[in-house]
C-alpha cells in the first residue's frame, strides 16, 4: 500500500510548534509502517495549502496516515481531514467534524456531560469584562480553550481567589483571545485513556489507562501537581507514564465505562486518548480528548497497548491502518 504520512514537522522550540512532531518521531512512524510491507512517502503540510494538494495529487497515496495538527486557527486540526475528504483520499483518524469539535474544550465538555459524564464545572471566558465565575469554587484553573500540548498551562494557571483569577484571565486573553476555560481545578492524578479502535475488541477499543507520575528530584515541591507545559515540552524527562495506572478495580471499570460513551458521544475512530483527573477517592471527572494522540516513542498508546497484546509501535500502527482500511473497504496489500 502507498501511503502519505502527513505531519507538520517540529523545527524549534517555538510554542506555536508545540502541538507538531519531531523529526525524529516522524522518522520512527516512516520505518515502521515501511516495516509493515507498506511504501512511505512523508509528506511534510506547513507552507501552502496548494503545495500540499499537488504532493498528494502527485503521489496519489492509496491511504494518508494523518498527525498534521494544523498552524491557525480554532479549528486547525480539522482543515486536513477536510482537505482528505475533497481530495476523495482515505485516511487515519477522526473526521474533519471530531477534530473541529474536540479542539473546543468548552463543547467538547457540554457533549459529554449531556450524556451524563462527569467533569468539572466550568466558565467560558472571552472578554474580561464579562468576566462572572458564578457558582465556581476556588481553586479553579484557567486555561486556553482551543489548545493542545498543555500550552498556556503553568504553576501559574492555578488560582485561589478572585484577584489572582482576573489577572490571570487578562494575561491569557492577550495571547489566546479566542477564548479561555476557568475551570474548578480537580486535585488528585492525572489519568489518561488511550483508545484504538480494533486493538483491543473484548473492551470495544479502550485500552489500560495510562497514569502521569513526575520526578520529585525535577519538579520540586508543588501545592498542585498538573502536567503543564514546562513538563511536557521542556522537563519531559522527568515525567513517566505508568501503565497500568494505580486505580481499583471498580475506578478502572468505571473509567474504561465513561471512555466507550465518550468516544461513541463524540465518534472518535481509529486512534484517541481521553484526559480525566482521578481524585484520592476515586472519583473521575472527563477533562479533555485529543483525536491526535502522541505517537512518539513511549507515548501511552503504546505503553497501554502492549498490556493488550500489542507488544511492539508496528503493532499498534498495523492496527490503526486496519481500522481505517476496513472502512473505506481497502486491502491493507503489501508492497
Amino acid at each position: 500500500m502507498r501511503i502519505a504520512l502527513t505531519h507538520n514537522l517540529q523545527l524549534s522550540d517555538a510554542e506555536e510548534e508545540a502541538e507538531f512532531d519531531r523529526p525524529e518521531t516522524i522518522a520512527a512512524l516512516a520505518d515502521a509502517l515501511r516495516s509493515l510491507g507498506h511504501e512511505v512517502e512523508p509528506v511534510e503540510v506547513s507552507g501552502p495549502a496548494s503545495r500540499t494538494v499537488a504532493r498528494l495529487e502527485a503521489l496519489s497515496p492509496d491511504l494518508v496516515f494523518n498527525t498534521a495538527e494544523g498552524r491557525r486557527g480554532r479549528f486547525r486540526e480539522a482543515f486536513y481531514p477536510a482537505l482528505f475528504d475533497e481530495l476523495g483520499l482515505p485516511f487515519t483518524g477522526s473526521d474533519a467534524y471530531v477534530c473541529a469539535l474536540t479542539l473546543d474544550k468548552q463543547l467538547t465538555k457540554m457533549m459529554v456531560a449531556a450524556h451524563g459524564v462527569p467533569t468539572p464545572a466550568w466558565r467560558f471566558v472571552d472578554d474580561l469584562a464579562a468576566l462572572d465565575v458564578g457558582e465556581l469554587r476556588f481553586p479553579v484553573i484557567v486555561k486556553p480553550n482551543f489548545e493542545g500540548s498543555s500550552k498556556g498551562i503553568t504553576v501559574d494557571s492555578i488560582v485561589e481567589e478572585r484577584a489572582q483569577l482576573i489577572a490571570r484571565v487578562a494575561e491569557l486573553l492577550q495571547r489566546y483571545p479566542s477564548g479561555l476555560l476557568v475551570e474548578e481545578f480537580i486535585r488528585g492524578r492525572d489519568v489518561t485513556v488511550p483508545f484504538l479502535e480494533r486493538g483491543s475488541p473484548t473492551t470495544e477499543g479502550v485500552l489500560p489507562a495510562a497514569e502521569y507520575a513526575f520526578d520529585p528530584a525535577v519538579v520540586g515541591e508543588r501545592k498542585y501537581n498538573i502536567y503543564d507545559y514546562h513538563l511536557k515540552q521542556v522537563a519531559y524527562n522527568a515525567v513517566r507514564v505508568d501503565v497500568p495506572a494505580r486505580l481499583s478495580d471498580a475506578a478502572a471499570a468505571e473509567l474504561a465505562q465513561l471512555t466507550r460513551k465518550v468516544v461513541r458521544v463524540l465518534g472518535i475512530r481509529d486512534l484517541g486518548r481521553v484526559d480525566y483527573r482521578v481524585t484520592d477517592d476515586g472519583r473521575i471527572y472527563f477533562l479533555e480528548v485529543n483525536a491526535l494522540p502522541s505517537l512518539e516513542r513511549g507515548a501511552s498508546i503504546y505503553l497501554s497497548g502492549a498490556l493488550c497484546g500489542l507488544s511492539s509501535p508496528e503493532a499498534v500502527l498495523e492496527t490503526v491502518l486496519r481500522s481505517a482500511a476496513e472502512r473505506y473497504g481497502l486491502e491493507l496489500k503489501r508492497r
